[in-house]
């Protein structure tokens, strides 16, 4: 039983590390919880904030079929709303973007077609 606990111990202090070392504004992602059809998801990754911006990622699994873009509707936890075109990769719509986030809140992505949006919490650690 001692190296069960031991990995446990270590697991724990390698994650209690890589938080203290956490960017501005941490990565996060959520989808709308629908157990079958179309959902949407959103994330970001990396830094928040003018001088290292993260990049938030949209997607649309399972639109409907012969959809190749939609508008997707991205809004900041101060109210900015960004329009961008969502693609076709396989079987997703996505879409991309830098934003310059600064404040703690919601960030949601509404895609034009769908009836559901994807929020994430955003807060800011600097």
């Amino acid at each position: 039983m001692y190296p069960l606990r031991l990995l446990a111990v270590s697991v724990t202090a390698l994650a209690l590390a890589a938080s203290l070392d956490a960017p501005a504004h941490a990565a996060a992602s959520a989808c709308t919880h629908h157990l079958s059809g179309p959902q949407i998801c959103i994330s970001t990754t990396g830094e928040s904030g003018s001088a290292n911006p993260g990049i938030v990622h949209t997607a649309w699994t399972n639109p409907p079929r012969g959809r190749n873009s939609a508008t997707v509707h991205i809004t900041e936890p101060g109210g900015q709303t960004y329009t961008l075109t969502a693609r076709r990769r396989g079987d997703r719509l996505i879409a991309s973007f830098t934003p310059g986030i600064q404040a703690d809140g919601k960030l949601c992505a509404r895609y034009h077609g769908s009836h559901r949006t994807a929020c994430v919490r955003i807060i800011d650690r600097s």
